[in-house]
C-alpha cells in the first residue's frame, strides 16, 4: 500500500455521484413503432460511444390506439462505419446488454458508452437481421 493512497490500483466503476450525472446527461432511447406483415413492431436504437438509456420492458410501456405493441427489437448503430450493424430480439439484447450496464431502475437500464468492438461482438452467434 502506498502513502497517501498512490500505488492503490484505481476502481474501474464509477462512483454514485458519476452514475447519476451520466443517467441525467444519458440519451433516452425513443421508441419506434412500425407495422410489419400487419403486426406492430417496436424498435430501440443503441449507438456506438453513447451512454444510453433503454425500457427494461417496452411492450408494457407503449401502445398504439390502445393496442399494446408485443414484438420489439434493438438496433445496433456504428459511427465508425456509419450504418446499422444489425437488429436483435430486444429482450435477448438485454440478456447480453447487462455486462455493459452502469445501472437499472424499476423501467430503465443505463448502458454505458461501448465501443465498436464491443458493439459488433453482441452479434455473436447471432444473425445480422436488418428488418
Amino acid at each position: 500500500m502506498g502513502l497517501f493512497g498512490f500505488g492503490k490500483k484505481k476502481s474501474e466503476s464509477p462512483g454514485q455521484g458519476e452514475i447519476a450525472r451520466r443517467w441525467q446527461e444519458a440519451y433516452r432511447a425513443n421508441p419506434e413503432v412500425y407495422r410489419k406483415e400487419g403486426t406492430l413492431l417496436g424498435s430501440c436504437t443503441l449507438t456506438e460511444s453513447v451512454d444510453t438509456l433503454l425500457p427494461l420492458h417496452p411492450e408494457a410501456q407503449w401502445a398504439v390506439n390502445g393496442k399494446p405493441v408485443q414484438d420489439w427489437i434493438l438496433s445496433l448503430v456504428s459511427v465508425t462505419e456509419k450504418r446499422v450493424l444489425g437488429q436483435i430480439e430486444y429482450q435477448e439484447a438485454m440478456r447480453r446488454l447487462r455486462p455493459f450496464s452502469l445501472a437499472v431502475s424499476e423501467d430503465w437500464i443505463l448502458i454505458r458508452a461501448m465501443t465498436h468492438t464491443q458493439l459488433d461482438g453482441q452479434f455473436e452467434g447471432l444473425p445480422r437481421k436488418l428488418v
